[in-house]
């Protein structure tokens, strides 16, 4: 697969059109079956988070005072794997940290790893490949290897722009980083300053160098059983609520921890990517994350939680288990969680309110049916209204997420997305621009259907990086900030925020909602520098 941008041409490497989990497979085997060895080894791992600006994250919107950042769950989910079969393991979180990349320098310094992984989405990896950049000046002993939703959309091309990457990992890393490590410990040598090993061709989804030429083996099919996997390394972070503070919009209190329970989504929708965790559904089972939330509990002292799952309740027998046991043994837990429409089983909905679950979060993304239709949504909006009247009516807070600036997008399509939003029994609503991702259908297409600048550093879902035809930048800003007056300034609205204050923590997350919602509809600042003078390709048209 390729996409024009511009006059260059991209070569895609596949791995769009392996994001559909019956066409990778499941590996239904045990972690054990692989033969990895237990026990203490000699090579040291470090993983870091990269420090990101939150001018990175927001573009031309500054809501620095409503900030949130949680414990990077992939790279502790890695951790706790490879710890496990004894390897020494470091995190880094330089974005929690606000770390300099001369402290990053340091820190690696000072544990002496041999491997150290990097992560980033689409709009990290500038930062990234300049962190391993400073790493392989410092010493080019050091192997690196990037792992991530982006450079699992775009491995190629991701390693030909940037050297300093020795390796990639594709899709899920637990059992490909862990054995990529076993062949490197058992059969390290030196070869031009990188540790190679001599079995890279055989370790499926790693990306690998031979010379100038970059080698993307055959994707691993995905693992099944995810309880075999241990529970993230959160002891590997710094403490959880010094440095960590999730949405005000989508938790209960400040001390909430985000949790991921399952792996993949059978939606089709043109604008997602699911190349990492694919189209099919897995899942922890019941008693696994009922065991996680105790011992988060027991440990941090949380009661509140956010999964951060793409489908909570895609399996019911799964769900009517946890929400039962909650109930059964009396647990503390107070709990939100994202949901698809058409996967609510209404008569679910008071079992999940009894067990603790105060807030359900929809993908809604229009109120257009023809703009629902284009996405592949496979949804109504009479679907969309009965499911959010049901969770409103059992007592469950709906928040509803759309999207503005779609492929095929109108003024009257956008109004009536607005107008939709207001009609709904919603307690919130918020909305971003479409973000045509790398790995993504509309990465392929999106210059077809008006403006689109695939700058990689442009990825942020508060960025403008696509216009449809008919749009300006400032059209779409102009009902951005329609749409937070409209939904936010209605009486009923403004009551329901003032009647949830009953505490001075309350006070606080109130006061840092108002400077968000001000920001939001009345200032937006020029785009920052980056964007103005890093672009890494023209724009699509």
């Amino acid at each position: 697969m390729s996409s024009i941008h511009a006059d260059r041409e991209i070569k895609r490497s596949g791995t769009g059109v392996l994001t559909i989990g019956k066409e990778i497979g499941y590996d239904n085997s045990s972690v054990d079956d692989y033969g990895f060895e237990y026990g203490k080894k000699d090579l040291k791992v470090m993983l870091i988070n990269p420090p990101v600006s939150f001018d990175v994250f927001y573009g031309e919107w500054d809501m620095s005072d409503v900030k949130s950042s949680s414990p990077p769950l992939g790279i502790l989910s890695l951790a706790s794997m490879i710890r496990k079969y004894g390897y020494q393991v470091k995190v880094i979180d330089a974005h929690a940290e606000g770390l300099t990349m001369e402290q990053i320098v340091k820190e690696v310094d000072s544990f002496h790893p041999q491997v150290v992984g990097l992560t980033a989405m689409t709009v990290m990896i500038s930062a990234s490949a300049e962190i391993a950049k400073k790493i392989k000046d410092h010493d080019p002993t050091i192997t690196t290897i990037l792992g991530g939703v982006h450079v699992t959309a775009e491995p190629g091309e991701t390693l030909r722009r940037y050297s300093q990457f020795d390796y990639a990992v594709i899709g899920e890393g637990e059992v490909v980083f862990t054995e990529f490590l076993e062949k490197l410990s058992r059969q390290r040598k030196l070869y031009y300053g990188v540790s190679k090993t001599e079995s890279d061709g055989s370790v499926q989804s790693l990306v690998w160098r031979e010379g100038e030429k970059i080698n993307v083996n055959p994707r691993r099919a995905f693992f099944k059983g995810l309880d075999e996997f241990p529970p993230p390394a959160f002891d590997l972070v710094p403490n959880l609520f010094n440095h960590y503070r999730l949405s005000v919009f989508g938790t209960k209190k400040f001390k909430t921890v985000g949790l991921v329970t399952s792996r993949g989504c059978t939606g089709k929708c043109t604008f997602c990517d699911l190349g990492v965790v694919g189209r099919g559904y897995r899942a922890n089972s019941a008693s696994y994350l009922i065991d996680l939330m105790k011992d988060v509990w027991q440990k941090y002292g949380v009661t509140d939680f956010l999964f951060y799952d793409d489908l909570f309740v895609g399996s019911r027998p799964r769900l009517q288990e946890v929400c039962n046991i909650i109930i059964r043994d009396k647990l503390p837990f107070t709990w939100s969680c994202c949901a698809r429409v058409d996967f609510i089983h209404v008569d679910m909905l008071r079992l999940m309110k009894q067990a603790g679950c105060w807030m359900i979060e929809y993908g809604i993304e229009s109120g257009c049916q023809r703009i629902i239709d284009s996405m592949r949504k496979n949804i109504t909006k009479e679907k969309i209204s009965e499911t959010i009247n049901a969770t409103y009516d059992a007592g469950i807070v709906t928040k509803g997420n759309f999207i503005f600036g779609n492929p095929g997008e109108t003024h009257d399509s956008i109004k009536e997305s607005i107008d939709f939003a207001c009609k709904l029994k919603l307690n919130y609503a918020q909305h971003t621009f479409l973000q045509p991702l790398p790995g993504s259908e509309l990465y392929e297409t999106a210059g077809k259907y008006g403006e689109f600048d695939p700058s990689w550093d442009r990825f942020n879902t508060f960025s403008i990086n696509f216009m449809p035809k008919g749009f300006t930048r400032d059209n779409l800003v102009a009902y951005s900030k329609y749409f937070w007056r409209r939904f936010y300034l209605r009486p009923h609205i403004l009551l329901q925020e003032i009647m949830k204050i009953k505490s001075m923590e309350d006070v606080h997350r109130a006061w840092l909602a108002f400077k968000g919602f001000i920001k939001a509809t009345v200032y937006k600042r020029k785009l920052p520098d980056f964007v103005l003078n890093r672009r890494e390709v023209g724009l699509v048209h």
